[in-house]
């Protein structure tokens, strides 16, 4: 998983504080009305200024803060290769949005299903296809686990309310195949910029 930083441009900076405005009023604010407040930003012209990511090589996907402040919310720029599933995932409680910009991207919302110490078995609770300007929200007040699968070679736009530089994720214990897809929760750490 590579990164770039970028300097943000005003269209970019304008609609940052709005974002962080809309998360002062509160998590539920911020999902509900924050990915079309980004959606019409990512229309305007001039907002991709100095705004991109790495091209995602095979089997990893690019991740670049467009900005974001210590402490605070900040929005990153993602590419995701064809064919690509991230592992499920959670962000510490916290609710998060994407709009995607180019490609189509499946966020498919999961519920891990304890079955012994640290293993878990994973049932599907829904599924959201985004194409280009429709956005997605991880809410952790119905779902927090999600996976995200990309079948074309995708970009997004996607906003945290703070910038974590680890997150859990659930991957398959080789060990347990005979058993079905048996999952275990790690820490995983994220690249610092």
């Amino acid at each position: 998983m590579s990164q770039q930083s970028t300097a943000p441009n005003p269209l970019v900076r304008e609609v940052y504080e709005e974002l962080g405005a809309l998360l002062e009023r509160g998590d539920d604010t911020f999902v509900e009305e924050g990915p079309a407040v980004l959606a019409d930003a990512s229309e305007q012209d001039g907002f991709f200024d100095g705004v991109n990511t790495e091209h995602a090589p095979e089997g990893e996907y690019t991740r670049a803060k467009v900005m974001g402040k210590p402490g605070e919310h900040v929005i990153r720029f993602m590419e995701w290769p064809p064919g690509y599933v991230l592992c499920p995932h959670e962000h510490h409680g916290r609710p998060c949005f994407e709009v995607l910009v180019d490609g189509l991207l499946s966020v498919i919302d999961m519920e891990p299903q304890p079955i012994g110490e640290d293993r878990y078995r994973m049932e599907v609770v829904g599924t959201e296809i985004t194409e280009p300007g429709d956005s997605a929200v991880v809410d952790p007040r119905k779902n927090e686990v999600h996976a995200v699968y990309s079948p074309v070679r995708s970009r997004s736009l996607h906003v945290y309310p703070e910038d974590n530089y680890h997150a859990y994720g659930y991957v398959l214990d080789e060990t347990s195949q005979q058993h079905g897809d048996v999952y275990r929760r790690e820490r995983f750490e994220l690249r610092e910029r």
